[in-house]
């Protein structure tokens, strides 16, 4: 007999995880259009909740109207069950504990934060072709950090004919991104500012302050990756002109189907795993 398994809140590719978790469980969903009344829903061994799931005490549930009490949620796991999110807060990995829930936390898969790193910079392409009226190819980007999106951001922008600049505060890091045929400097160093056609930020700190950006030219796009609270000044960015933006959740808007299938491999091959290991 299969297990069952409720996907509960998220957007499209929390949809999209859904059916290609199908033929490996007995799925159900709650959260998303065509989802049943709550009160149909029976507890599941697997509750899957979406990235970023917990937004204050509420599940992130763009797709629907209501509100869903965060800690509400595990009233529809066993006891004992898995539970499998992103960005799980402590307080809410302490009621999990109190059923024995097994968490998996979406954000500490190596494999899985990978491969979202490589949909984020995807997404960062698009918009940056939206935003600006220039080309990729033979633009000035600098990407602030370099870490996993950072490195993605970089390879993808150089691979599409730009010029990139890494702005990283560890030394390590930028004798890397030298080492990869990149330019390097200090965080942000105000001669690669004012180069810049693109910034994009993956450093949640408050590094883009009014001071850095007035080296900025007024034409120029700041694309903001970084978790909050973002390391861009946007009211001093709106002051300068400048046109700062963020992109919270980018693999779920720009390619749903793919993250969605993404995060459907994680789950089915962390149960694989446990049910070998137990």
């Amino acid at each position: 007999m299969k297990k069952t398994l409720l996907v509960m809140g998220g957007d499209r590719r929390m949809e999209y995880a859904a059916e290609a978790l199908a033929d490996s469980f007995d799925v159900y969903t709650y959260g998303f259009a065509a989802s049943p009344p709550i009160w149909e829903l029976r507890q599941a061994d697997i509750l899957v909740l979406p990235y970023l799931s917990l937004s204050g005490e509420y599940l992130n549930t763009p797709l629907i109207s209501q509100k869903i009490p965060a800690v509400a949620s595990l009233d529809m796991l066993k006891f004992g069950g898995s539970v499998y999110g992103g960005g799980l807060s402590e307080s809410f990995m302490t009621y999990c504990s109190e059923r024995n829930a097994k968490i998996h936390d979406f954000f500490l898969d190596e494999e899985l934060t990978l491969k979202n790193a490589y949909l984020t910079a995807e997404g960062a392409a698009e918009i940056i072709l939206r935003e600006t009226d220039s080309a990729i190819k033979g633009s000035e980007i600098l990407i602030t950090g370099f870490g996993r999106v950072g490195k993605a951001c970089a390879e993808l922008a150089a691979a599409l004919g730009a010029s990139v600049t890494v702005s990283a505060r560890s030394e390590l890091a930028r004798d890397e991104a030298t080492g990869l045929g990149y330019r390097a400097c200090g965080l942000c160093d105000g001669e690669a500012l004012r180069r810049a056609d693109t910034v994009i930020n993956t450093v949640p700190q408050a590094i883009l302050t009014k001071n850095e950006l007035v080296n900025l030219k007024k034409d120029a796009l700041i694309l903001d990756l970084a978790s909050k609270p973002y390391g861009t000044d946007f009211d001093a960015a709106k002051e300068l002109g400048i046109k700062a933006l963020t992109a919270p959740g980018l693999p779920g808007k720009t390619a749903p189907k793919t993250a969605g299938r993404m995060i459907a491999d994680m789950i089915i091959k962390a149960e694989k795993e446990g049910e070998e290991c137990g």
